[in-house]
C-alpha cells in the first residue's frame, strides 16, 4: 500500500485513505482538484466584471473620443 504526503499537512498517509489522521482533511489527494474548481469560478468571475465594466463605461467613452 503505497503512502503518499498529505497535500496540507504533508504527513504520510495511505493513498486509500478517506481522510487524514493527523490533520482532518477529507478526501486529502482530491484537495487540488477542488482548489482548481474555485479559482476557475473565482477567474471567470473576475474577468465577468472586467468585461462588463469594459463595455458600459470605456466603450462609451471610446466612441465620443472617436467623434
Amino acid at each position: 500500500m503505497p503512502l503518499l504526503a498529505c497535500p496540507l499537512c504533508e504527513k504520510e498517509i495511505s493513498k486509500r485513505a478517506h481522510s487524514c489522521p493527523n490533520c482532518g482533511e477529507p478526501d486529502p489527494f482530491r484537495y487540488y482538484s477542488r482548489k482548481s474548481w474555485v479559482e476557475r469560478i473565482i477567474w471567470t468571475v473576475v474577468i465577468a466584471i472586467i468585461v462588463i465594466y469594459s463595455w458600459v463605461e470605456l466603450l462609451p467613452m471610446a466612441i465620443e473620443a472617436l467623434r
